[in-house]
């Protein structure tokens, strides 16, 4: 059994599913960014098993509701949204949102993906590139990348026309999720392809699906830009994209376990 600490009573219909690894003072500080949105989402963080303090029960009992942390031994962001996912269901929220806890995304999409959610959307993307959105400091291999790569082959293999398809920031309703034939909480998901996936498999159903526009800043120059470094984290990504759109991570035909 996973760890849990929980602060409050449920509140909102909505989940805000932040999936976080040591980020310190910069998730500090996106967590005091959303507090003026605790009446629209509440908060549950999805930890890695930090060692930052950033994530401690202390530090989170008046700014989050539920505390789960990963100490499965098996490392990775889709383990922790699997898990938290499955809370969140659990607990009756009619929808989640997913966030990274880097502070990088900007807090004020909140109430544009919530009110997607609201006109009965299924699957919400964010978009820093479509008109409206915007991004900062973004490295010039990423933004190559995600346009000429991942979209790409992204688009072609789900028939929808992604602007963004490999941005974290995202939404899914209660629908979504306990569709049998999405069934998201196998063990196949364990870094990056639960995200991948949900992306892939929502036109494939023919359900409602948005694009909201988002921002997305990078850090100083000084500062690492993200937990994928190097050619070996880059050619995984590849690997689990690929492994996404040739149908690897498709479901078996049994139910749901929800």
């Amino acid at each position: 059994m996973m760890p849990l600490h929980e602060f409050h009573e449920k509140t909102a219909p909505y989940a805000l599913i932040i999936g976080v690894y040591n980020e310190g003072a910069k998730f500090t500080r996106q967590l005091q960014a959303l507090q003026p949105y605790r009446h629209l989402v509440d908060i549950i963080i999805a930890d890695g098993n930090s060692t930052d303090g950033a994530t401690s029960p202390e530090a989170l009992r008046t700014q989050a509701r539920r505390l789960l942390i990963n100490q499965s031994g098996i490392r990775g962001l889709s383990v922790q949204y699997r898990i938290a996912l499955y809370y969140a269901l659990e607990q009756g929220y009619a929808g989640v949102i997913m966030m990274d806890g880097n502070g990088k995304d900007g807090v004020d999409a909140i109430p544009r993906f919530v009110a997607a959610l609201n006109e009965g959307m299924d699957f919400v993307q964010g978009s820093r590139f479509m008109p409206g959105g915007q991004h900062r400091n973004t490295p010039l291999d990423r933004v190559i990348g995600i346009r000429f790569i991942f979209n790409p082959i992204m688009n072609l293999a789900s028939g929808f026309s992604y602007s963004d398809a490999m941005n974290g920031f995202k939404a899914c309703s209660a629908r979504f999720l306990r569709d049998p034939r999405v069934h998201p909480f196998r063990e196949c998901f364990v870094r990056y392809s639960l995200q991948y996936y949900f992306n892939y498999i929502a036109p494939r159903l023919g359900i409602p699906i948005a694009q909201i526009p988002v921002s997305r800043c990078y850090h100083e120059e000084n500062t690492p830009h993200s937990k994928i470094i190097g050619v070996r984290s880059r050619l995984s990504i590849l690997l689990e994209l690929f492994n996404t759109v040739t149908g690897r991570y498709n479901p078996p035909c049994e139910k749901n376990d929800l």
